[in-house]
């Protein structure tokens, strides 16, 4: 047989295979495994799991974002029912990014209580506790489902239900997830809510995923939630992430935003941003932004900190301006900081 032919013949067997054992239960201990397809829905499965009243883990396969490392990609037996995610891993085995992972969800008393991504390869236990494993799940149902469980779960468990979902949207490797963790970021969300699915959006949901943030930063009408913005922007890889906060730190209709964007474009942008936190030290119209802008600049590399703060030390005309350039020359390193303090004092 020909290369090519054979070849052409293996690849849609290789992937019917990896599709067979991203539907195949993981090895679960302590526990009575059942399996059931979900091909007309996941929900219904939730709430039958809701009324039986039994403790129950619920899992299935998700395909996995490239380049995510779960904290329980690891050998070992891991034990679901310690919220620790306690496990044993030798130090000397390496690190394996796998591309799917399995979503679990733990039911009690009615309500979802546990969310957990794991390697597919770990041994589970389930505490003698019943495991449903669900076959033919699709991404867009266990989006909806998470989105759902972010959004209504009961006050007492809402924190770490809610952020365990949004983690777990974030995690799919599907177009869906972004556009879940839009909507969960949009101005009609609790706040909390809005501040972790944005956080997300950053970290992991990448070019469509930093367009939203950008829309956020210039339109939404939260100041509180523009300011956290300031620091979910350090998170995003593309390089137009700095030019926002540039922009925030110099247009934001907010003093208080504009010091926040100032403060992280500094650790995020370097020398880069030195000039710009230089005019804002001199033009903004807020005093304390201006003060703040000094802050910012002093936390700029040695070299560049040190030049901008002396500049401003210098000839700024706003004597708050100038004694905070002075201050914080005072706790720099820089041997040229230590120089031109000296001739300040025998002046």
């Amino acid at each position: 047989m020909h290369p090519h032919v054979r070849t052409l013949i293996l690849l849609p067997l290789l992937a019917l295979a990896r599709t067979l054992h991203s539907q195949s239960a993981p090895q679960v201990l302590h526990t009575q495994l059942t399996t059931q397809s979900a091909a007309n829905g996941l929900t219904p499965h939730l709430e039958s799991v809701k009324r039986s009243g039994h403790p129950t883990w619920i899992g299935y396969s998700v395909a996995l974002i490239p380049g995510l490392q779960l904290d329980s990609n690891n050998a070992g037996t891991l034990d679901l029912n310690n919220d620790g995610n306690s496990y044993r891993r030798n130090n000397d085995d390496p690190i394996v990014t796998p591309t799917q992972a399995i979503l679990l969800i733990h039911v009690e008393q009615g309500v979802a209580t546990r969310i957990r991504l794991v390697d597919p390869t770990r041994i589970l236990d389930a505490g003698d506790q019943p495991f449903l494993w669900l076959t033919n799940v699709s991404p867009t149902d266990s989006i909806q489902l998470l989105s759902s469980l972010a959004k209504t779960e009961s006050s007492e468990r809402r924190d770490r239900i809610r952020s365990s979902a949004l983690f777990a949207i974030a995690a799919h490797n599907v177009p869906q997830a972004t556009v879940a963790l839009i909507a969960l970021a949009e101005p009609s969300n609790p706040i909390d809510l809005r501040d972790k699915a944005a956080f997300w959006l950053a970290n992991q949901r990448g070019t469509e995923g930093f367009a939203a943030l950008r829309k956020y930063a210039r339109n939404d009408p939260d100041e509180a939630f523009r300011k956290k913005l300031t620091f979910d922007l350090t998170l995003v890889k593309e390089p137009a992430a700095l030019d926002e906060l540039i922009r925030m730190a110099h247009d934001d209709a907010s003093p208080e935003v504009r010091k926040q964007a100032q403060f992280w474009m500094a650790n995020k942008g370097g020398k880069k941003v030195g000039a710009d936190l230089g005019n804002i030290a001199v033009n903004d119209p807020n005093a304390e932004v201006r003060k703040s802008a000094v802050f910012a600049i002093s936390r700029l590399p040695d070299g560049e900190s040190t030049a901008r703060l002396v500049e401003l030390a210098s000839n700024s005309k706003d004597p708050a301006v100038r004694k905070q350039a002075v201050f914080w020359l005072g706790q720099s390193r820089d041997p040229h900081a230590l120089d031109y303090l000296t001739r300040l004092i025998k002046q």
